[in-house]
């Protein structure tokens, strides 16, 4: 399912007990690869089952400033409510599933 979210709403879903992989998407709204990649989530969202939340960096700076966004689109992976991977920039459906759902991160990233 595609959620946008806020700090607050992205805690309480991190909290609710589930396990997986998500995907934490920072994004705006004037961002043209941003809104061709809204379509990628959405499509890896309904086919495949994913939980992906879209954060408006531009009413979530602080949120943003924890995961270090430099650039967006950004993307975070979480693994059972851990980042393991991040990058940046539009990724296609099947890239966007290839490199997500295929092989699990064994360890989740060190923020420095």
């Amino acid at each position: 399912m595609l959620h946008e979210t806020t700090k607050e709403l992205l805690q309480e879903k991190l909290n609710d007990g589930t396990v997986g992989k998500r995907l934490l998407v920072f994004y705006a709204d004037w961002c043209g690869p941003c809104k061709m990649y809204k379509s990628s989530l959405e499509q890896l969202a309904e086919k495949d089952n994913m939980d992906v939340f879209r954060v408006n960096i531009d009413k979530e700076q602080e949120l943003a400033k924890e995961y270090r966004v430099a650039s967006i689109p950004f993307t975070v992976v979480l693994e059972n409510n851990q980042a393991t991977k991040s990058f940046a920039g539009f990724k296609p459906y099947e890239l966007l599933k290839k490199r997500n759902l295929k092989k699990k991160n064994k360890q989740p990233m060190i923020w420095v």
